[in-house]
This record gives structure tokens, C-alpha cells and sequence, in this order.
């Protein structure tokens, strides 16, 4: 049985926050490459002071075995 979760599977581009110490916070995931480009160059327009990045982040799927089936 496969567990899937339907947004986040669907948007692998993510926009994230650089943090000091080697930290990152997803800031919006997003469908497509353009959206999320654009989100980017607005949260860096408006937000000068902070590290924002463009990430392809899939999500993997988590494959759930049954115990009766091992």
C-alpha cells in the first residue's frame, strides 16, 4: 500500500528561507517552476535583508507494508 499525500507530492518546487547555522524553512511550495520563480523575485524584492533560495524538492513516497504480509 502506497501513502501518498496529494499536495505535497504535487508541488515539488519549494521557495526557501536560509537561516543561520545551515537551517532552511520552506516558505510555499509550488506546482510549476514559474510560480515559484515569481513568488522568489517578489519575497526578494520586498524582503532585501533575508536569503531566499528555489528548491526541487519531491517528496518520496512511503511504501507501508502490511506485518501479515512479511
Amino acid at each position: 500500500m502506497i501513502e501518498r499525500s496529494s499536495h505535497l507530492q504535487d508541488c515539488p518546487w519549494a521557495v526557501v528561507r536560509i537561516l543561520p547555522k545551515c537551517q532552511r524553512c520552506v516558505v510555499a511550495r509550488y506546482y510549476n517552476r514559474q510560480d515559484a520563480d515569481d513568488s522568489l523575485r517578489l519575497l526578494r524584492r520586498f524582503i532585501p535583508a533575508a536569503v531566499f533560495e528555489l528548491i526541487f524538492d519531491p517528496v518520496v513516497e512511503k511504501i507501508l507494508v502490511n506485518k501479515s504480509d512479511v
